[in-house]
């Protein structure tokens, strides 16, 4: 077994590494272990690995079995849950057990930016990649955003690049197992219930969250949002915090005030953008701009370059995302929106709605939560997938909503409803596994159905 408190001093020459869980982030860990001269076996609980076996690589596939056993470390990716019969084996034999995202650290020296939280990561974590670029870095973005951040600390390495920053998107599954990862700069945009179909308790999903700041050392901050309880209550006495919040001033860099946010001290204060200026619309997203400055700001990035980012910035892909169509609705694509905070910030954003909630529950949501956000902005709301009559039956004393089981019926069912001028919401409330592979497909086909049903509504 490898001494994780001295890595610097491990022989990864024939040190035996195994590798649960083959997605991206598994073979990209499997990559860069491969490269550092360790001996790896990756272990598949399905029938399909994208790799192939080679010198100092054995793969299994079909479930983990004891091989995993003879290991010095085990690195889980995070789409598996370390309740299972072998990591507890692993437990017993005290086996170190740490993350794609921990293993991946000890690999670089180059500074790295890192943000978590429940709701607004991705599009926080791009803009901040947008905001350190324009200042002139190299700025690799990774994570749970789409590329592994083994895969970008491998690129690193192999390429010699210099100047480089990792700038990354985290979830509280890649935060399970950290041990040294101690990123420069950490952020916490927000807590809310999500994934509670994999803790036991809010308590649990929040220490996962906050592992993200466990390593702060001096120079390092953590910054979080005033206005959460949860992250107020946890961290009011932690020390190298800086706060961001649209809904005050104090001690905070960033102030709202009207249709303006400014910089600079509240005596004098200089403008950064006007809300008119950014293709980042409701509440939610003036939290997350300002968060991403406030990281900025700590990087050493300036005001410029962090303005000239958030005016130049374009509406993520299944983010709140304008979809064009030839009928006279207007169509929103946010099927990243998959936990109900997710989902009131993109209701608190529009008017006249026709709402598209359903797919595959995360753990027992309260769904009649949503209904205070509906008052007075929801005309209708259409129910999909696994989770359509459970939602049906929280939301139905709202009014004119429909249970539909199909997701395709259930977009034609929401175009059939909804009067000229309205928007057109899915925002979903829930996972997408029931029909679709993931968030994206689930988007995708939205799009799709979209951009061809242009004679739905003669």
């Amino acid at each position: 077994m490898i001494d994780i408190s001295n890595i610097n001093k491990i022989e990864w020459k024939n040190t035996k590494v195994s590798v649960l869980g083959a997605g991206k982030s598994g073979i990209a860990a499997t990559n860069l272990a491969l490269s550092v001269g360790a001996h790896v076996l990756i272990s598949e609980h399905g029938d399909l690995v994208k790799i192939t076996a080679t010198q100092n690589l054995d793969i299994e596939t079909g479930g983990h079995s004891d091989k995993i056993l003879d290991s010095d470390v085990i690195i889980i990716s995070p789409g598996v849950s370390d309740k299972i019969d072998i990591i507890q084996k692993c437990k017993e034999l005290q086996i170190p057990i740490i993350s794609e995202i921990e293993f991946s650290s000890w690999f670089t020296t180059s500074p790295i930016l890192a943000i978590t939280g429940s709701n607004g990561k991705t599009t926080t974590t791009s803009l901040l990649h947008e905001m350190v670029k324009n200042a002139g870095h190299n700025s690799m973005l990774g994570g749970n955003i789409g590329i592994p951040f083994s895969e970008n600390v491998f690129t690193e390495r192999e390429s010699g690049q210099k100047n480089t920053v990792h700038i990354l998107e985290l979830s509280s599954f890649q935060l399970e197992h950290i041990e040294l990862f101690s990123p420069q700069i950490s952020c916490i945009l927000n807590i809310s219930p999500d994934h509670m179909n994999r803790y036991d308790s809010m308590d649990d999903y929040l220490k996962a969250k906050l592992n993200i700041a466990k390593n702060l050392v001096t120079p390092a901050w953590l910054v979080y949002n005033a206005a959460d309880p949860a992250l107020e209550a946890s961290l009011r006495d932690r020390h190298r915090t800086q706060l961001f919040s649209r809904l005050t001033n104090q001690q905070v860099n960033y102030h709202v005030n009207g249709e303006k946010v400014y910089c600079g001290s509240i005596e004098n204060p200089q403008i950064l953008f006007y809300m008119d200026e950014t293709v980042l619309k409701g509440p939610h997203n003036i939290e997350n701009i300002i968060a991403a400055a406030t990281m900025a700001n700590l990087f050493g990035v300036n005001d410029l370059h962090v303005s000239d980012a958030i005016k130049k910035f374009s509406a993520l892909e299944h983010r709140m995302e304008p979809v064009v169509s030839p009928l006279p609705l207007n169509f929103i694509n946010d099927s990243k929106a998959t936990n109900i905070a997710s989902t009131m910030a993109a209701i608190n954003s529009f008017e006249n709605i026709t709402l598209i909630l359903g797919g595959q529950d995360k753990g027992e949501t309260d769904f009649s939560e949503l209904l205070e956000s509906m008052q007075g902005r929801v005309n209708h709301i259409i129910c999909y997938g696994h989770a359509a009559e459970s939602i049906h039956s929280h939301i139905s004393s709202y009014g004119d909503s429909f249970a539909i089981y199909n997701f395709s019926d259930a977009i034609l069912k929401a175009i059939e409803v909804s009067e000229d001028g309205s928007t057109i919401l899915l925002s979903p409330a829930c996972a997408s596994f029931d029909q679709f592979s993931n968030y994206e497909k689930r988007g995708d086909r939205f799009k799709e159905l979209v951009s061809s049903l242009g004679v739905i509504h003669e």
